[in-house]
């Protein structure tokens, strides 16, 4: 009997272990999503999974870390990608490249970008590798950001589509969006002399630059206004790309 009793008691322990240590690491991660590090004496761990929408003029993480380096106090940021021409998230999850450079280093977010009209063509497909890779990168303690994308030229149509996609998966899980898609139909709808595309669909430096613009303000939740790194784009139009990258990004996160 006293060796039941001690068992009972074994198992009684390791269930009240659990249910403790859950709580503490649910309330933990919670925590660390809340507090971000100082990235003027810290770098920003992130890294970015996408296609060509990603890798193009340089690729996003790059120019994000441009402005980083031209902001002041200048800021830190350590930056990858895994980024496929073409490619969707169920090819990067299949094919495993992304999982392993997610397990590889010790991240703070991960951004997920999903192929450009996949969201609206095959929304299951998207919310069910979304969820797979948002459920991987959770477990190793980084956050789970996506990449809203925008319409192909002359198809503004597709931009509350892509919206509604990104924004219910990310209300699901819980997990922010970036609103690039909608700075660049605000861009479209408020300056059509500004060209955001390479092509119909792929984005110019000037696109690209937006793109960074649009991340710089989510992510420090500060305004890109008036940051002296612009590239190769003129001065007028630069100041337009930040002021457009403000006014959508900082009306998200005044609603929060």
């Amino acid at each position: 009997m006293r060796y039941t009793d001690f068992f009972k008691k074994i198992i009684f322990l390791h269930f009240l272990f659990i249910i403790i240590a859950g709580s503490i690491s649910c309330d933990y991660i919670s925590n660390v999503f809340a507090t971000e590090k100082d990235w003027s004496k810290e770098p920003l761990n992130i890294l970015f999974i996408g296609n060509s929408f990603t890798h193009y003029n340089d690729g996003v993480d790059v120019e994000l870390g441009r402005l980083f380096a031209s902001s002041i106090p200048q800021l830190k940021i350590h930056y990858d990608k895994v980024a496929v021409g073409g490619e969707r998230l169920i090819g990067h999850f299949k094919k495993g490249d992304a999982l392993v450079k997610i397990n590889a280093y010790h991240w703070d977010k991960v951004i997920l970008q999903e192929y450009s009209n996949y969201p609206i063509s095959n929304k299951p497909d998207f919310y069910k590798y979304a969820k797979l890779f948002y459920e991987s990168i959770s477990e190793c303690g980084a956050e789970t950001i996506f990449f809203m994308t925008w319409a192909y030229e002359g198809n503004d149509e597709m931009t509350p589509l892509l919206a509604s996609a990104y924004n219910s998966i990310g209300n699901e899980l819980g997990c922010r969006v970036v609103p690039v898609g909608l700075a660049f139909s605000k861009m479209l709808k408020k300056y059509p002399e500004i060209n955001l595309y390479a092509d119909y669909k792929h984005p110019n430096k000037e696109g690209t630059y937006l793109i960074a613009c649009c991340f710089y303000a989510f992510l420090t939740e500060q305004s890109p206004i008036g940051i002296n790194y612009i590239g190769a784009i003129e001065p007028r139009i630069a100041k337009i790309l930040q002021e457009t990258a403000w006014e959508v990004v900082g009306k998200r996160l005044n609603s929060k």
